[in-house]
């Protein structure tokens, strides 16, 4: 009996070593949209071990022969992989299927314009559907896409259902995991504009509210005395069901599903180089009067605290941080971060208030990079980042803070 997969979802695969993965999409796709599956083999660090580890159409075999590219699968799927676990070498710890759409950015495409997409793990024996997974790909602005995951765990083979997309199509996609790729083709750029006049000097902002809408937008606070910036608070809310029996993140991501759990947290990366991470998982709330110079004020595990979760930066010590980057993450439940309508809020002492709100929400994702504050010669950059992924690690290897994971609890 096939297992239905939703994003982020797993289930374990009968003892069979002999599989077919097969994707497809709706018929019809649009006109001159060309997509391409691929299949990296990589090892527990999430990296190929060579470059011949990145199987596709023009490399159609993995070195050890475990898994080869198939231009088409069973049933008319359009592509498909062969995969036989049994010849995996012991390094390889999964086999990341994805696909990306050639020259998307030169021919402004995204995956928004295609839909049925699925993968499919059959017994190759027997034919029969092991397991599947369909992307919803509404609203998608991605370019690449890291579909299913089969990998091994305490001697158990896997499928994770993934749908993490990428900007910037295969390269940025097939770097993430060490393969090193020239960049596609971009968009050919209109005729420059003259150029504008030089910008005036910065200046510190005065506005009593500052609101940062898009991805990227960032704004730049200078400190008001020479004791530095005083103590910057983090808040983070969420919406809350009238009458429910369980507030905060729980009770308004789920309803009736009082099985959620939602953290705030940071990393840190220090003037000296030192980095750390800051989060209620593992109990590390930090220290304001020491380094970090961070403290995080403790995690809501009832949903009872109509205030949030907050974290308290040592402004005054500003300079002994290089970076800090402000996350959120489900420890418990489905995602779920549209029903949420979560708002982060920075706040010091006489400066505005600067207001981060996560209403671009990814599916199936359990991790939330919400903003990045730098030291900037003196200066307190704060940049709005509202980046999904699937966990820490997958994070960390974005914005290259090169910490190791394991896995924690409360």
């Amino acid at each position: 009996m096939s297992v239905t997969l939703t994003p982020g979802a797993n289930t374990a695969l009968p003892p069979v070593t002999d599989l077919v993965l097969a994707v497809a999409w709706m018929p019809g796709t649009p006109a001159g949209m060309e997509i391409d599956a691929s299949a990296f083999l990589v090892t527990e660090a999430g990296k190929v071990p060579s470059d011949e580890h990145f199987v596709f159409y023009g490399a159609p075999r993995s070195p050890d022969g475990a898994v080869s590219f198939l231009p088409q699968g069973a049933e008319g799927d359009p592509q498909a992989f062969d995969l036989n676990l049994q010849a995996l070498a012991p390094e390889v710890a999964s086999i990341d299927v994805c696909l990306t759409i050639h020259e998307a950015q030169a021919r402004g495409q995204s995956f928004a314009s295609l839909s049925g997409v699925r993968a499919r793990l059959l017994d190759k024996n027997t034919k029969e559907e092991v397991a599947r997974f369909a992307l919803p790909t509404a609203g998608m602005s991605e370019t690449a896409i890291t579909l299913v995951r089969v990998y091994r765990r305490a001697g158990q083979w896997k499928i994770r259902a993934v749908g993490q997309g990428y900007a910037g199509g295969l390269a940025p996609l097939a770097r993430q995991y060490g393969v090193d790729v020239a960049d596609e083709a971009a968009a050919a750029p209109p005729p420059p504009p003259p150029p504008p006049p030089p910008p005036p000097p910065a200046r510190p902002v005065s506005l009593t509210k500052v609101t940062l809408e898009k991805r990227g937008q960032s704004v730049s606070l200078e400190k008001k005395s020479d004791a530095g910036f005083g103590e910057i608070t983090i808040n983070l809310n969420w919406h809350r069901p009238q009458g429910g029996s369980r507030g905060g993140f729980l009770g308004g991501l789920l309803g009736k599903n009082a099985g959620i759990d939602l953290d705030l947290g940071c990393l840190w990366e220090g003037a000296d180089g030192s980095k750390g991470c800051i989060q209620a998982l593992g109990g590390n709330l930090g220290d304001y009067h020491a380094p970090p110079f961070i403290r995080h004020a403790g995690d809501d595990r009832t949903g009872d605290l109509a205030e949030g979760e907050n974290m308290r930066v040592n402004g005054n010590r500003l300079t002994q941080l290089r970076r800090v980057l402000v996350f959120a993450f489900i420890y418990e439940g489905a995602p779920n971060w549209a029903a949420a309508d979560g708002v982060a809020v920075v706040r010091m002492p006489g400066q505005p208030e600067i207001e981060v709100r996560l209403d671009n929400p990814a599916s199936g994702q359990g991790m939330c990079a919400i903003a990045l504050l730098e030291n900037d010669g003196g200066r307190l950059r704060l940049t709005k980042e509202e980046r999904y992924f699937r966990d820490h690690r997958d994070m960390d290897a974005h914005y290259h803070w090169g910490m190791r994971w394991v896995a924690g609890s409360k």
